[in-house]
């Protein structure tokens, strides 16, 4: 016999198929395995808000507080048969939330840690200035071959054979494309 329980009632029903048991009273062992599973569907209807509060409190987002109350859950019926003996279930339930909201910070922590032994050791640039900003905006509305000369020629550091090359065009043409958009900016930029 099946018991069907929907540990979320947001989320699809999930199957239990208790064992069947090796005795020849079977009816008796199969109502208790079913009665194992109702206990534990009133067990998460009972718990389940109650975890969701103290989780979201410790840590601050209500996403993650309910993937570890469903991590907490799933630990609770993967052990169920031992948890429900003990005198206070939702008790274990917390402390094994606390001990996964402990972890959690942990994580955070030296994940934070580490990014900022990071930023000491990684030089920091400035960022471009505005004029340079506006410049390089400029050129990206220039034509195409202009815009790619102006960017390989000057961000790419390359010379005008080097640009030639890339572009598979003649180097008087990349000279000539240069002139023509060095003239497009000025009059773009006021210059």
């Amino acid at each position: 016999m099946d018991a069907t329980l929907a540990l979320d009632p947001a989320a699809p029903a999930v199957t239990f198929h208790p064992p069947i048991p090796a005795t020849s009273d079977m009816h008796d062992d199969t109502s208790a395995a079913i009665a194992l599973v109702m206990s534990f569907d009133e067990f998460y209807r009972t718990e389940y808000p109650g975890l969701v509060a103290v989780a979201t409190a410790l840590l601050g987002s209500p996403e993650s507080a309910e993937d570890l109350v469903q991590d907490t859950m799933v630990s609770s019926l993967l052990r169920w048969q031992r948890v429900q003996r003990l005198e206070r279930p939702g008790g274990w339930a917390h402390r094994v939330l606390l001990n996964a909201c402990t972890s959690w910070w942990r994580r955070r922590r030296t994940e934070a840690n580490h990014l900022a032994r990071l930023r000491r050791v990684e030089p920091t640039v400035a960022g471009p200035s505005p004029d340079t900003v506006a410049f390089w905006g400029a050129v990206r509305r220039l034509p195409e071959r202009h815009r790619m000369v102006m960017v390989l020629h000057y961000a790419g550091d390359r010379s005008v054979a080097d640009v030639a090359s890339i572009l598979a065009v003649p180097e008087g043409t990349v000279r000539s494309d240069l002139t023509r958009a060095r003239a497009a900016l000025a009059v773009h930029l006021g210059a």
